[in-house]
């Protein structure tokens, strides 16, 4: 007698029932059509960015057009304010990443930062005046006084930039003195004296002249010269007259 053929029952294809290999598949697919990758989505908030910093540059906050930015960036209206509902929103965010890209950046790229503090200190100080000298502030300051909420921005670069900037440099004389420890109060002091130094020096002279890169590391050097010996730096200034 023939052997009775077993029957395979297959799995019923329910709504919403996948199988293993199906669910694997669909975890490692791209996106579907019409959705952005997460580097496109990267690339056109960099594209918004950069023309949206380009038109407040330009034409000021009240004469700078949402429409121009899209069209320059490359996106649609509606893209553009799906982001950022209204100009100030933008204005904000333009200035927020300016802000958060320098203080990433500031730092020494070239080569290990020294281990003697003196040495460190002024190449974080040349990195400041560095910064001050290539336009970079001057811009920033420019997107400030054209925005409505001022105070507010300033806040932000208060406290993502500049008191980012005095921690580090705290940190680091903390770390240059641990033979001789100071309270971290006094290393906040001494780097804000160091910071309040270089700007300070800077912006007076920017008011009425184009400051040279050369003359900004010079006087970086010599504020942190002050910083450690005091008064007997004096006589390096007399020196230089």
């Amino acid at each position: 007698m023939p052997e009775r053929q077993r029957s395979v029952r297959k799995p019923l294809n329910l709504p919403g029932s996948k199988s293993k290999a199906d669910r694997a598949r669909r975890a490692t697919a791209g996106p579907g059509p019409g959705r952005p990758t997460i580097a496109r989505v990267e690339a056109i908030t960099r594209a918004i960015l950069l023309e949206a910093r380009n038109e407040f540059r330009n034409s000021g906050f009240d004469a700078a057009r949402m429409d121009v930015i899209a069209a320059a960036a490359g996106i649609s209206k509606a893209t553009l304010y799906g982001r950022y509902p209204t100009k100030e929103a933008l204005l904000r965010a333009v200035i927020a990443e300016r802000v958060a890209t320098w203080s990433e950046e500031w730092e020494p790229d070239s080569g290990p930062i020294p281990t003697d503090l003196r040495q460190r200190l002024k190449q974080r100080a040349h990195r400041l005046v560095e910064y001050y000298c290539s336009g970079q502030l001057e811009m920033l300051e420019r997107l400030f006084t054209s925005s409505p909420s001022m105070d507010e921005l300033r806040r932000t670069r208060y406290e993502i930039g500049h008191k980012r900037t005095i921690q580090v440099i705290a940190q680091d004389i903390i770390d240059g003195t641990r033979n001789q420890p100071i309270p971290p109060r006094a290393a906040i002091r001494l780097a804000e004296m160091l910071m309040a130094m270089l700007y300070g020096w800077w912006r007076m002279h920017q008011e009425v002249r184009r400051v040279t890169r050369e003359e900004a590391l010079a006087y970086a050097d010599h504020a942190v010269e002050m910083l450690f010996d005091g008064r007997s730096a004096w006589a390096g200034a007399q020196s230089e007259r």
